[in-house]
């Protein structure tokens, strides 16, 4: 074994041994000490070094129990990669993991007991009893996880085990572990988040808290389990922080938030019950890259960082192809790259493996993301294949929910292109009208008076739109498609409605603004030049033939407009 992947293992086996009679791993059913741990994990070490090549994968079934977590420690004692399925997932996505991998033996928690037994994967999902061709030549792999599909096919991803030491190693000083902290795994084994919630907690002497995933709800369910399992530290999304609300009851310590753009709300809101820091991280670079220390609610008014590296990589900025939607002058603005150990073998395919090496046989990987270096730290501005064109100008989404974030009272945003309602209803396809989703207490009007006086005029977004509460995917992520279906469920327009009225309500559609009166002026509202054409369209559908753009710009308000529709005889 390399040193580096010695090193994990020994942290391993020393707090196995240094610990013997703490706890290690509590479930809802029992506790697991360190001594226990370390008897079955080296028992299912021996069992896989004497069934399995060394190169060879096996599969863990990603349940919530002791046992699951025995086999991960034991493939790492045994050097055998390995690779969590979750029966809850497709047939199909199991039997592409286990055919692609190789796998023949699969760990199995059985009721009642820590240890695993190791099985064949179950006839539906194929099989690898031929075995697959083992990936040589790029270090010893420690595991493979599967890209979670946001933005395109799940992928999966083989990384190497000797990173994994010194992105552990920096989590446990910058989070202060000790044999006093207890860990909530929240993240689901199949997410590669899981990988440092465990290690940082079993290298450290610290207690892993297992429950089932209906205790990790987020909101008072959440809340209540972080209490009542007297949890020190939680990484969790940004979905969960908002949608749970902290309370002094709490035992934490530290809070992470990860997966996801953090927002000041949100650091505020956690910052009064423990320290709080933001981390960024890929599958495809051993989890994570950047940490920050405790951060200041106070010095991250505007957005907050990403953070310190952490682990075994550096990083570089590479210019975008256009100067469109750069950065201020004193900003450097770019693709966040990825360089150094930290970085994954690559992607296996059927066709074989896609290395992340450059022309001159270099790690590296190419985030996607956009970010920001401002007076020396690094920010998070959208995802390239985000970039947006409305309106004739290119422009990066995250940096608008950004600018909405920072008025207080903003908990959360996303910033979509979509087409004008009415547009669509007409069969229009182009996406013409920026749209601001935001949960929050201030008004749609507060909000744009806020875009305005912060941002370039084309990057406020034509539609303001108030909800309850995000949707999320199963992945934590934001479901725009969910909020684009929730605005067009809005849209059904009151029969009996008369012409002064039916302008209004579209006005309200088109801005987002509901309390639109006849006293407010179209383009203070957020009328632009795709949605003033829409507007001239229903003045005519409504009697009024000979309207046209100018009439509108002209109008002091919609009143004008509608008393001009009473002046035709409608």
């Amino acid at each position: 074994m390399t040193g580096r992947q010695t090193s994990l293992v020994d942290a391993l086996l020393r707090a196995m041994e240094e610990h013997a009679e703490r706890d290690a791993i509590e479930t809802v059913d029992g506790v697991l000490t360190y001594r226990e741990l370390g008897k079955h994990a080296s028992d299912l070490a021996a069992r896989l070094e004497a069934l399995t090549a060394p190169d060879e994968f096996f599969g863990i079934e990603a349940e919530r129990t002791s046992a699951s977590i025995v086999a991960m420690v034991g493939a790492l004692v045994a050097g055998r990669p390995f690779v969590f399925i979750d029966p809850r997932d497709s047939e199909s996505s199991n039997t592409t993991k286990v055919s692609l991998l190789g796998v023949r033996l699969l760990a199995r928690s059985t009721p009642g007991s820590p240890a695993a037994e190791l099985v064949p994967p179950p006839a539906e999902w194929g099989g690898g009893a031929n075995g697959a061709e083992p990936v040589r030549g790029h270090g010893r792999i420690g595991y493979a996880i599967h890209t979670s599909g946001s933005t395109g096919e799940p992928k999966c991803v083989l990384v190497r085990a000797d990173p994994l030491a010194p992105m552990i190693e920096d989590h446990v000083r910058v989070l202060e572990l000790d044999t006093r902290s207890r860990t909530l795994q929240f993240a689901r084994l199949t997410f590669d988040g899981c990988i440092t919630e465990i290690l940082w907690t079993l290298t450290s002497g610290a207690c892993l808290v297992i429950v089932p995933e209906t205790m990790l709800s987020p909101g008072t369910v959440l809340r209540d389990t972080l209490r009542t399992y007297r949890i020190t530290h939680l990484k969790t999304t940004p979905f969960a922080l908002t949608a749970t609300e902290p309370t002094s009851g709490m035992t934490l310590r530290h809070v992470v938030n990860g997966g996801g753009a953090c927002r000041p709300a949100v650091l505020r809101a956690w910052s009064a019950v423990a320290a709080f820091h933001n981390a960024y991280g890929l599958t495809e670079t051993t989890v994570c890259n950047l940490l920050t220390g405790v951060l200041d609610p106070g010095e991250c008014t505007a957005s907050v960082p990403l953070g310190e590296i952490v682990g075994d990589c550096a990083y570089e900025i590479a210019p975008l192809p256009s100067r469109e939607g750069a950065g201020s002058a004193d900003a450097e603005r770019g693709e966040l790259v990825i360089r150094g150990e930290s970085v994954a073998v690559g992607y296996l395919t059927a066709e074989g493996l896609r290395p992340f090496l450059d022309d001159e046989g270099r790690r590296v990987y190419r985030t996607g993301d956009i970010v920001e270096r401002r007076d020396g730290r690094l920010y998070y501005v959208e995802r390239l294949d985000r970039q947006l064109k409305v309106r004739g100008y290119r422009l990066d989404p995250g940096e608008v929910e950004n600018a909405a974030c920072r008025l207080d009272g903003v908990a959360e945003a996303v910033v979509v292109a979509e087409a004008h309602e009415a547009d669509e209803a007409a069969g229009g396809t182009g996406d013409d009208a920026l749209v601001c989703y935001y949960q929050g207490s201030v008004t749609s009007r507060e909000l744009r008076a806020h875009l305005e006086a912060v941002l370039d005029a084309y990057k406020v977004p034509s539609v303001i739109t108030q909800v309850e509460a995000m949707p999320y995917t199963r992945n934590g992520k934001v479901d725009r498609d969910a909020l684009r279906t929730s605005r067009r469920a809005a849209r059904a327009e009151p029969a009996e409605l008369g012409p002064a009225e039916q302008v209004l309500e579209l006005v309200r559609r088109l801005t987002g603004v509901t309390d639109a009166t006849a006293d407010d002026n179209f383009f203070m509202l957020g009328g632009d030049s795709a949605s003033t054409v829409l507007l001239v369209n229903k003045l005519k559908e409504l009697g009024w033939m000979d309207a046209g753009v100018r009439d509108v710009l002209r109008a002091e308000n919609l009143r004008a407009l509608t008393d001009r529709l009473t002046g035709q005889g409608v």
